[in-house]
């Protein structure tokens, strides 16, 4: 292994992110380097990890949830009620007094009221892929190449989302960016009556934005990719993004967290919580450039 590759990668790091533990940050780089691309999977969030947070207009971009919530299909009293939720949960979530385990009743209270809002607007399978299309979403700079470069080296890619997992895989379907010989979502699962073909539940077990350390995907087809890779890259927007590795046994965890905004309020939390912080909605750039170096040095 090269060190002077390593040492350039962290001077690109520093140059372009922020990391409060060089040497750590080092070490972890260094194992996944010098065990290659086999022993490594990658973990990652969808809304507002591999996607933008902020459209190229600076717009707010739509998460997966909002997805449908825009749609025309959807009733405007759906989105009134939709907006309503949103104003009393999400000032909660990013409360920075209350503790992850104060905060997560009143996470599961959102997520269980807007998917009894989506149930009651009847919506089918065709329903999804209309309501994706009507609703462009733009993907984080960066990611079609390390899609690509996890599929040409049979690297497992998880997406762990709070989102809703139709609508995710339907974006990547869109995007020509899902995969699935070596893609996994785990997320919220719309449940389609098989009579009527209409969604009429979600799927067990509900997955909101901080109990990702609880759900396990031993049972899964999944874990057989992934057992015997040691390495693992976490990519997320959210601090309760950290725990989405808890439920995978590895070795070496490198964190890449996106703060997208409120970075003067924010970069404290999320330089104490991931080994790399990406600012202002950057790109997948660091990301790449690890497996570029990894890829070499195999």
């Amino acid at each position: 292994m090269s060190s002077q590759k390593v040492q350039h990668l962290i001077d690109v790091i520093k140059k372009n992110c922020k990391l409060k533990n060089v040497d750590a940050t080092r070490r972890k780089i260094e194992k996944i380097v010098k065990d290659g691309l086999g022993n490594l999977q990658v973990v990652c969030d969808f809304d507002c990890t591999m996607t933008r947070y902020f459209t190229l207009n600076r717009e707010r971009n739509p998460g997966s949830h909002k997805i449908l919530s825009s749609s025309s299909r959807l009733t405007e009293e759906f989105k009134k009620e939709t907006e309503k939720l949103c104003e009393i949960y999400y000032p909660i979530e990013m409360d920075k007094i209350l503790t992850k385990e104060e905060k997560t009743p009143f996470m599961i209270e959102w997520w269980e009221k807007a998917h009894e809002l989506l149930i009651g607007q009847h919506i089918n399978k065709d329903d999804v892929k209309g309501m994706v299309a009507e609703t462009p979403v733009e993907m984080r700079p960066g990611l079609d190449m390390l899609i690509k470069t996890c599929k040409d080296n049979d690297i497992p890619f998880l997406i762990f989302s709070a989102g809703i997992a139709n609508v995710i895989e339907q974006v990547l379907v869109t995007k020509n960016l899902y995969y699935p010989d070596n893609m996994h979502i785990v997320s919220n699962q719309m449940g389609f009556n098989p009579e009527t073909g209409i969604c009429d539940h979600f799927e067990i077990p509900l997955i909101h934005i901080f109990n990702k350390s609880e759900i396990m995907i031993k049972n899964s087809s999944y874990h057989t990719a992934i057992e015997n890779r040691g390495n693992v890259i976490l990519l997320g927007d959210s601090v309760g993004d950290i725990h989405m590795s808890d439920g995978i046994q590895h070795e070496t965890c490198l964190t890449i967290g996106f703060l997208n905004h409120m970075v003067e309020d924010l970069i404290n939390t999320y330089l104490e919580t991931f080994d790399i912080v990406v600012v202002d909605d950057g790109p997948m750039d660091i990301v790449n450039n690890i497996l570029d170096v990894c890829s070499k040095n195999s």
